[in-house]
Parts: C-alpha cells; sequence; structure tokens
C-alpha cells in the first residue's frame, strides 16, 4: 500500500470506516483547557509569536522547524520517565492481509527510549504558509490510524497538523475522528492556547500511561 504522505481524508475514511465530528466531546475536553504561564513563561510565547509573524511568509519547512516548532515544543518539554519525544521515526503496520500502513512520521510522542512503542501524539506537516500540501488531514490520519493499529489496547491518538501559521488539533477515537478549528501562532492569545493544548496533552498522556500501568497489574494478579 502507499506511504502516509500519499494518502488523502476521504480515502481514509473510506478504507477505514471512520467518520468526522468536530463536537466530539473528547476534542472539546481536550481542548478546553485554561491556560496557565509563568510571566517569564508568556514573554517567551509573545516572542514567538512575533518571531513567526515577521518570518512566517520566507520560512522554509526546515525553518519553521527549527527556529519556531522546535522552540515551543521545548518550553513544552515532552522529555518524560514514561515517554519521550521523536523525530522522523518510522511507521509500519499491517491492518489486513496484504494491506500495510507506513511511512516515515515527522514528531511522535510515544513510549520507549531509543524507538518509540506506544504512541499517543502526532505532529504532522510543517508546510510553509503559501505552500499548498497534498492533504495534511488526510496524512495525519493515516499516521493515527497505524497508531491505533499498533496500540496493544484501545486508546484514543491525539495529533496536530501545521500549515504556517495555523494548527489545526485532530483526535482519533475508535472510528470517529475530530478536528479543531485554526489556532493561528502569530496571535498572542492563541499561541498561548496553543501551548496549553500541548501541555494539557502531556497530563492526557499521564493518564493514560498510568492506566495502562494499572490494567497490566490487575492482568498479573
Amino acid at each position: 500500500m502507499k506511504p502516509f504522505s500519499q494518502w488523502t481524508k476521504e480515502e481514509i475514511e473510506d478504507e477505514f470506516s471512520l467518520t468526522a465530528d468536530r463536537q466530539y466531546e473528547l476534542l472539546q475536553e481536550w481542548l478546553a483547557v485554561s491556560p496557565s504561564f509563568t510571566d517569564s513563561e508568556q514573554q517567551s510565547l509573545l516572542s514567538l509569536s512575533q518571531t513567526l509573524l515577521a518570518h512566517v511568509h520566507d520560512w522554509n519547512e526546515e525553518e519553521l522547524k527549527v527556529y519556531f516548532i522546535a522552540s515551543l515544543l521545548n518550553m513544552v518539554n515532552f522529555y518524560q520517565s514514561s515517554y519521550r519525544p521523536f523525530l522522523e521515526r518510522e511507521l509500519s503496520v499491517e491492518y489486513a492481509e496484504g494491506k500495510r500502513l507506513w511511512g516515515i512520521v515527522d514528531f511522535l510522542v510515544a513510549s520507549g527510549r531509543q524507538a518509540p512503542k506506544q504512541p499517543f501524539f502526532f505532529l504532522h506537516e510543517y508546510k510553509k504558509e503559501l505552500e499548498s500540501a497534498n492533504d495534511p488531514l488526510g496524512q495525519l490520519l493515516a499516521e493515527m490510524v497505524a497508531a491505533q493499529t499498533a496500540n496493544t489496547r484501545e486508546q484514543p491518538v491525539y495529533g496536530a497538523y501545521i500549515i504556517g501559521r495555523h494548527w489545526y488539533f485532530v483526535l482519533l477515537d475508535g472510528k470517529v475522528y475530530a478536528e479543531s478549528l485554526a489556532y493561528d501562532a502569530t496571535k498572542e492569545a492563541e499561541i498561548v492556547q496553543i501551548a496549553a493544548v500541548l501541555r494539557r496533552t502531556k497530563e492526557v498522556i499521564d493518564e493514560l500511561v498510568c492506566s495502562g500501568a494499572q490494567t497490566a497489574q490487575s492482568l498479573k494478579n
């Protein structure tokens, strides 16, 4: 089968019987977070937002990653004892006889030290603002379905795709996916909300890890 980069939203919906629900409760719970940052963190976010505004039309994909996305992710800090961030890692699963989902994932948060094991959260695309992307939502959903297939237990998979200044948060739960409206990272209030959702994602992952550990312990007993 074709790699993640060649899937469209419609193809993923048809192949895996997915349906969209923008008002899905789990998505609303994920996004409904009140920002809580120190004055120093607020200033850093504002500085990042102003830098993005000044250069969003000029940066190529690598510059967008290095000068903006990486700095924002470092502030959130996905390096934890039970999971960590991974860059440019291959993910491949067989979801039916003779059918495979595969490709290189831009950024994911997963358990594991040297290699990702159980994926929790994906970031995808990093396209320039004025450059047309093929179908970033379809590509992200392909990665999330692969993670859902690879995970040893049923749980929601979280993700986001980025086009220039715009961030879209996406959740996949069973056969239902939900996509947020765009958050504009060049706006002070919205970059703060993006950072707050990313921090909330860490809390969600912690909850999933804790739940998994409790399930494993109960099976042993």
